[in-house]
């Protein structure tokens, strides 16, 4: 990875970072502006202990973003470069073209003087998820999801100049831009880069050469999937395969909640694969600053196999009115063997309390809460995350895990 360092924002106590980012097989380069360009003769610039792998202009960089041409520091994965500036517009700009930002204001992460360099470089890279091959068995036809490459832009700018393709996806404008594929998959590097989502290019394994991307499918953080095929692929029951290998990644690996969707009312197509998936329609509600108009939702929750004796223990808890929504938690919601079965009632009027009994070998752990609890913020919470809905009220319980998630991003 690179750094990009605005001059005026070295501070000296960066240096012990910077060796170390270096030993680790990274790069540094000098941002340099006009007011940091120049130094007394005989004084030595303060980052000569650390001397940067190159020098750019700041005012270079900015005209070449402006311009539309690829900056002079840009490489295959913009992703792997992260901006240091004080400069909203250089900071801006750089979010556009796919690199990660650090700065006293307005950048990803905040990077102040005082600031330890180290620490908050490893909290910006926590962040970065893996986008991991999904392949169906092997076969003829197989479909593999694979991460995007550069050398897709091609194949998404011609697939996306197509009417009958933008008339109905969300994001597509109409006409497509020429430089929209370029800055689509820098902004899909980043969103990975940041933890906000994974994107995959939808392949068919040809066995001996890299395969040609044919349509995209994403899954954002707190569950929405969202994909498109190229038109001379539609109507070969790509798009619902793609959605049911990224299904499963979705609640085994990723552990979310939920999955959730949405279309254009008049796109049968997408309504016929999410309910395919096993989608149940939740009806319409607003669409989007670029499509104003209702669209039709859906939503999947994540289930998990319980034994009977528990299901039959619990049923009396699920069909209460008062309980607003089940969350199932812990060592169980989070596939893994031993420990307790948790579970949190969040009720109307509820008397805080908990119980325990052992079931079928199982230990049960139910805690009570009252259903404006869903509202607050606290450290316990956080055993929730990667929990499962076993009941909702409405989106009451899929909004309180979205938000817990979010709070990690």
């Amino acid at each position: 990875m690179e750094l990009l360092i605005e001059g005026g924002l070295w501070q000296p106590h960066w240096q012990g970072a910077l060796q170390a980012w270096r030993g680790q097989g990274h790069r540094w380069q000098l941002l340099q502006s006009k007011r940091a360009a120049h130094y007394p003769e005989g004084e030595a610039a303060p980052w000569a202990a650390c001397p940067p792998d190159g020098t750019l202009s700041a005012s270079a960089l900015l005209a070449a973003w402006l311009d539309g041409d690829e900056a002079p520091c840009m490489g295959a994965d913009p992703s792997q470069r992260i901006l240091i500036s004080a400069s909203s517009a250089l900071l801006i700009l750089a979010k556009e073209s796919g690199l990660l930002t650090l700065g006293p204001v307005g950048a990803d992460l905040a990077l102040n003087a005082g600031d330890d360099l180290a620490a908050v470089l490893r909290q910006l890279l926590a962040r970065r998820l893996v986008i991991p091959e999904l392949r169906e068995p092997e076969g003829p036809g197989a479909l593999v999801l694979r991460p995007l490459r550069p050398e897709d832009e091609a194949d998404i700018a011609r697939y996306c100049s197509d009417e009958a393709l933008a008339r109905y996806t969300l994001n597509i404008p109409h006409p497509y831009p020429p430089e929209a594929a370029r800055d689509w998959l820098a902004l899909s590097g980043r969103k990975a880069a940041l933890g906000l989502g994974w994107t995959w290019a939808l392949t068919l394994d040809p066995a001996d050469e890299p395969a040609p991307l044919i349509g995209v499918i994403s899954l954002h953080w707190n569950g929405e999937l969202a994909w498109w095929v190229g038109l001379p692929w539609q109507n070969r029951g790509l798009a619902t395969r793609a959605a049911a290998l990224v299904r499963s990644f979705a609640f085994e690996a990723a552990k979310l909640p939920a999955l959730t969707a949405r279309h254009m009312p008049d796109n049968l197509a997408s309504g016929r694969v999410m309910a395919k998936l096993g989608m149940h329609y939740g009806g319409r509600s607003t669409g989007t600053d670029r499509y104003p108009g209702e669209l039709s939702h859906w939503r999947l929750d994540r289930s998990l196999a319980l034994p009977e004796q528990v299901l039959a223990r619990l049923a009396p808890l699920l069909a209460d009115p008062q309980v607003a929504v089940v969350i199932l938690h812990g060592a169980w919601a989070r596939g893994e063997d031993g420990g307790a079965l948790e579970l949190a009632l969040f009720m109307d009027n509820a008397d805080l309390g908990s119980e325990r009994a052992r079931i079928a070998g199982v230990e049960l752990v139910i805690r009570r809460h009252p259903f404006a609890w869903l509202a607050r913020r606290d450290p316990w919470q956080e055993s929730h995350c990667g929990g499962a809905l076993l009941k909702d009220r409405g989106e009451s319980g899929l909004d309180y895990l979205r938000r817990r998630l979010g709070e990690r991003q």
